[in-house]
């Protein structure tokens, strides 16, 4: 990841139910479906906004192609 968070960030969803209701299989695939689909949708639309604006990209946050990912 190019980004410094700490990776227990990208979590969304725990396997544990929210109202201790057992999770069944086909409501799981559903939401894994939806929920791929949606961050694929984002990655693309982020990509071409960087296409677009890449002179104006800047941030402290990103990782240089030299540095090392973990320290």
């Amino acid at each position: 990841y190019r980004l410094r968070m700490p990776y227990g960030t990208l979590l969304c969803v725990s396997d544990k139910p929210l109202h201790g209701e057992i999770k069944l299989p086909g409501a799981a695939n559903a939401f894994y479906e939806s929920a791929v689909a949606q961050h694929l949708e984002i990655g693309l639309k982020t990509l071409d906004l960087l296409r677009v604006r890449r002179e104006t990209l800047h941030s402290r946050k990103l990782r240089s192609f030299d540095e090392p990912p973990f320290r």
